[in-house]
This record gives C-alpha cells, structure tokens and sequence, in this order.
C-alpha cells in the first residue's frame, strides 16, 4: 500500500495546522484547503483516501462538500468536524454522507487513531 493521502478542509488556519501536523505524524500525505469550493477542485484532481472538513465554512459547506465527494467516490471515508451544534449529524451518519463525526475542541491523537484506525501502520 502506497501512502495514504488525506484533505483537510477548514476556513480557520490555526485548525488546518493542528490537523495537518497531526496526520503528518501518522505517516498521511495531507492536502489542505480553506474552504468547499477550494476542497472539491483539489479533491477532483488528486487521488485522496480521507477528507475531514469543517461544516460551517464561508462558500459551500462541508455537508455539501461530503455529499459531492460521497457521490463522486463512495469509498473515500469523510469525517466532518463543528464547533456549533450539529443537529443532523446523525442523519448525516446514517444516511451515508458521513462515516465520523468530532465536536470541537477534539483530541488530536484521537481524532487521528479513529477515523484512520487500522487502514494506518502506527
């Protein structure tokens, strides 16, 4: 297996370099952009294993960035991150848009160990 290569998607910059740093360190080549729209160009020309966005972002959000990925590649495991009350998460969960969902502030560590989980040789 070649290396596994993640898009991180959030419009604030300290958050990126937190989550960027953090799979760095779990051995992930990590792609990272600042918003949707930026995300889904990247996303459509790079191969990309995992996407992990913030929902609430200026432009188009990270429920419509899941859903256009999910549809794009079903495989492609997305978690999606909030600071604010997310009160369809679960439907987002159970219908498939979404395989992880993390509420801000998160352990970075546990972040990274459960939505990679065994697909990563720690």
């Amino acid at each position: 297996m070649g290396t596994l290569s993640i898009l991180i998607v959030d419009d604030d910059k300290m958050i990126l370099e937190l989550l960027k740093l953090g799979f760095e360190r779990y051995g992930l080549k990590v792609l990272t952009a600042g918003n949707g729209s930026d995300a889904w160009d990247l996303f459509k020309r790079k191969h990309i294993d995992f996407v992990v966005t913030d929902i609430m972002m200026p432009g188009f959000n990270g429920k419509e960035l899941a859903r256009r990925i999910r549809n794009e590649s079903p495989k492609t495991r997305i978690a999606l991150m909030t600071g604010a009350e997310a009160e369809d998460m679960e439907e987002l969960l159970n219908n498939g848009t979404a395989d992880y969902f993390f509420l801000k502030p998160f352990d970075i560590n546990y972040m990274c160990k459960t939505f990679i989980g065994e697909a990563l040789t720690i």
